[in-house]
């Protein structure tokens, strides 16, 4: 059996395993490789990153990315199987800024990414071992600003989060586990004034304290986390935009204590089990909020504010899935979508703001056989929850508002024959 032991202390750490090869046992049957890693990161300073993009006159592409991450490791191999261990502490304040500024430019695209811990970990034909421990001590933000005159289309995604995990399986089996701690504060800041696009305009921002993000094909999905936010801090997610004229413009902002979601195509998934469910406390506020003003737009516009304190979310198909959730909200959730201005052109304006102590949803879609749900969920929700929208629109061809505020939201849906 092949064995490969990293053991890593500092800032980032990445591993790529190439495929070893097939040993055979005693008796001369095959025995698929094995990889294991061990990777240990403590970050004591503050990590930054700032980039900035002039266009004095006319560029036909203009990229801009800008990525700060205190801890970063990464455990993947092609084939076989991998047993990866991370530990990550983060004792410092992680920030990233990227601005965007000048006259004009064919197609702009402004990336700001902000991660207190990182951690990926899969396999593709083989088996996946995976744990993550996670503590963000620090502070994380994102900040992405746009002052240009024009472009023909335009996309920005600010991205802040304390502690990310993401482990993945193709035709194997993925056994993964995290415990995530989130101790501070953390916001993602878009701000955009300009005059006009040609074909679309869309803003992104999403902060959050502790996320999981399981993916699998064609495999059996096993799942589970410990996600703590801390009460005292704040995440907020906020959105300001200001165009003269606009044509198909989106902008939302997504603000969560703690995520944990699961998305798998044919093969058994669980997020949780029975006896050792996914834990979910959140005590940190959330603050979501978007603002759009436009002089005058056509097509669509569309300003959206989510916040939700835990969210537990899996989806499958074809196979059984479930979900076995403990979660409790303690926090503030406020949300809140403001949109002004007018279309001549009859072009269509969209408002939602939605705020959400606990969410857990599971997703079955079950079109060619008998595969079940099953699942428990427990939840407990002692936050204000808060949902604001506003619109004010002179002229258009149709404006449709929404605010929902909801305490606890469990939803078990199978679709198909």
């Amino acid at each position: 059996m092949l064995k490969t032991s990293l053991k890593l202390l500092g800032a980032a750490a990445t591993v790529a395993l190439l495929t070893s090869p097939a040993l055979a046992d005693e008796d001369g049957e095959y025995q698929a490789p094995l990889s294991i890693v061990v990777i240990d990161q403590v970050q004591l300073n503050d990590v930054w990153s700032d980039m900035e993009v002039e266009i004095p006159g006319y560029a036909a592409d203009a990229v801009s990315t800008s990525t700060a991450v205190g801890n970063a490791a990464a455990g993947l191999v092609t084939s076989g199987d991998i047993d990866l261990d991370v530990y990550q502490t983060l004792n410092a304040n992680v920030g990233a800024e990227n601005r965007i500024t000048g006259y004009a430019a064919g197609t702009v695209v402004g990336t700001t990414t902000a991660y207190g811990n990182s951690t990926t970990g899969g396999t593709w034909a083989g088996d996946n071992y995976y744990r993550a421990d996670q503590v963000s001590n620090g502070d994380v933000s994102a900040s992405t600003t746009s002052d240009i005159e024009g472009a023909y289309q335009i996309a920005t995604s600010t991205t802040a989060i304390a502690n990310v995990s993401v482990p993945s399986d193709e035709y194997g089996t993925n056994r993964a586990f995290q415990y995530q701690e989130s101790n501070g504060s953390v916001i993602a800041e878009t701000d955009v004034e300009m005059c006009c696009d040609g074909k679309s305009a869309t803003f992104t921002t999403t902060a959050g304290a502790n996320a999981v993000s399981s993916t699998g094909l064609t495999s059996t999905n096993f799942n589970g986390a410990v996600q703590i936010a801390a009460e005292g801090e704040t995440v907020q997610s906020y959105s300001d935009v200001y165009m003269n004229d606009g044509h198909d413009v989106l902008v939302a902002s997504t603000g969560f204590g703690n995520s944990a979601t699961v998305h798998n195509q044919y093969g058994y998934a669980t997020l949780g089990r029975d006896g050792s469910e996914l834990y979910q406390q959140n005590g940190t506020d959330v603050d979501a909020q978007t603002y759009v003003t436009l002089d005058h737009w056509s097509g669509y516009a569309s300003a959206t504010a989510y916040g939700v304190g835990n969210s537990a979310l899996i989806s499958n198909s074809v196979s059984d899935t479930g979900l076995f959730a403990n979660q409790d909200n303690s926090g503030q959730v406020y949300s809140q979508a403001q949109f002004n201005g007018q279309s001549t052109v009859e072009g269509t304006g969209i408002v939602s703001a939605t705020s959400i102590g606990n969410a857990a949803t599971a997703t079955l879609c079950n079109t060619c056989g008998d595969a079940v749900l099953q699942g428990g969920v427990n939840q407990i929700n002692s936050g204000q929850v808060i949902a604001r929208g506003q619109a004010y629109v002179t002229n258009s061809g149709g404006v449709y508002g929404s605010a929902t505020a909801v305490g606890n939201s469990a939803t078990f849906q199978s679709t198909g024959h």
